[in-house]
């Protein structure tokens, strides 16, 4: 079972207005089909859905328009635990979490210095009785104040001393939790890759850096050619499979020219290629391209072959007023008329 590289690129692909009404058009027949309100929410799920921006919510609705159970409140449910969790609810919940903590450990300080005050009292009332004679009942009794006071203190150091170390123990606990909530947040789960938040923040830190350093930076949109023919003929799957194995393609690579990869959403990938100018990016990206088709991907478990996948790609460069969304605009335009030329081919932004 091959599939042939020039099949790959025998299909004209849609502008980008096309395919945006096509989306359109799927949610559209969704909305009617199930009977669900076309408000906000229900469209920016359904939009992530059919443009298979998200692994586990696209099985979720497959599973869901399978069983009949496709209406609002599954949408709504699905939405808290795979959309609002994955963006900030975990963290948000750490970071009430952290202020909790902060609260107590605010509390315990102050208790330790109520009860320095106090002993620093106790020292300082002995220390005026000393400054005159004592009759040996009163020295006795000074000196018993004076112990039980230092008892008292040494006590409450010993707490405050158990209280930090718990503490400490319990910030490093939840640094660790937050920084794994705060991954997952910006991470794709299906590829490992950074998601699209993930990507644009990366895309925003490699504009400062290269402008603070006063060097290039090109970004390059990449897409995998005719991928619903993968997922119509071997099944999602298996395409799930391809998109990993490109996206490590990708990583792999990139790492090399010291670039950064990332996964907008369905079969669309972004590289940052730092210190590169258009050419020399585009040049870059060609290989890896070529790279990538001129292998044969194999189902590991029965060594099956799925043929040969590639790739097409737009490459722009940073200009002075770019943000990341004009950046990806630009390049976006690169990357369609690399489809209307045939695909399996990387174009540079002429701007």
């Amino acid at each position: 079972m091959t599939m042939e590289t020039g099949k790959l690129v025998a299909e004209a692909e849609a502008p980008a207005s096309t395919a945006a009404l096509a989306w359109f058009d799927q949610i559209r027949a969704l909305v009617v089909t199930h009977d669900l309100p076309p408000e906000p929410p229900v469209y920016d799920l359904l939009w992530r859905y059919v443009r298979d921006e998200h692994h586990d919510l696209s099985l979720a609705v497959d599973r869901a328009i399978a069983t009949g159970s496709l209406d609002l409140p599954t949408l709504l449910e699905l939405r808290v635990a795979l959309i609002d969790g994955i963006t900030g609810g975990e963290v948000a919940t750490l970071v009430e979490v952290v202020h909790g903590q902060a609260k107590a450990l605010t509390q315990t300080i102050e208790v330790g210095q109520t009860n320095l005050a106090k002993y620093d009292r106790a020292l300082g009332e002995g220390s005026s009785a000393l400054s005159t004679p004592l009759e040996a009942a009163a020295l006795a009794q000074l000196l018993e104040n004076l112990g039980a006071a230092t008892n008292t203190m040494q006590e409450a150091n010993a707490k405050l001393a158990a209280d930090l170390a718990i503490a400490v123990s319990e910030a490093k606990t939840l640094s660790v939790k937050l920084g794994a909530a705060q991954r997952a947040a910006v991470t794709d789960q299906l590829t490992g890759l950074l998601n699209r938040r993930g990507t644009f923040q990366m895309i925003e830190d490699h504009q400062k850096s290269a402008r603070e350093k006063s060097e290039p930076l090109s970004l390059a949109i990449v897409d995998i050619d005719n991928f619903k023919r993968v997922n119509d003929r071997f099944g999602h799957a298996l395409g799930d499979d391809v998109l990993r194995f490109v996206a490590q393609h990708l990583a792999d690579s990139a790492a090399h020219f010291g670039g950064s990869v990332g996964r907008l959403g369905g079969e669309e990938f972004v590289a940052v290629v730092p210190g590169h100018s258009v050419p020399a990016a585009a040049g870059a990206i060609d290989q890896v391209r070529a790279r990538l088709a001129a292998q044969v991907i194999r189902n590991a478990v029965d060594g099956s072959s799925l043929g040969r996948v590639s790739f097409s790609a737009g490459v722009a460069g940073d200009h002075p007023d770019d943000t990341a969304s004009t950046l990806l605009e630009r390049a976006d335009k690169a990357l369609y008329t690399a489809k209307r030329m045939g695909r399996d081919r990387v174009v540079p932004d002429r701007s």
